[in-house]
């Protein structure tokens, strides 16, 4: 699936994006109201992949918040750098 291919399936499609980045302090319910959009989204694994892959630190992604993106970054990159050593 092509990266603007799955974009286009997302259920945020045509959504305003300021609202998958919170500030403020209704943040908390920001990242709540993002991720029930997230929670009916065909595409949500390919979008946490995506955001994963770029590197993208801000805002809720693929259902993930912020915390969760970084965590599971640093999972897929701890698994690359193995990966990596192993293949040596």
């Amino acid at each position: 699936m092509s990266d603007q291919h799955w974009r286009q399936q997302a259920a945020c499609a045509g959504m305003d994006p300021r609202a998958f980045f919170s500030i403020g302090h209704h943040a908390r319910a920001q990242v709540n109201a993002a991720r029930r959009v997230c929670a009916t989204c065909p595409v949500r694994q390919q979008c946490a992949d995506f955001a994963i892959g770029v590197g993208e630190a801000n805002g809720v992604w693929g259902g993930m918040s912020q915390k969760q993106l970084r965590e599971r970054r640093r999972r897929f990159t701890s698994r690359a750098k193995t990966s990596t050593r192993a293949a040596a």
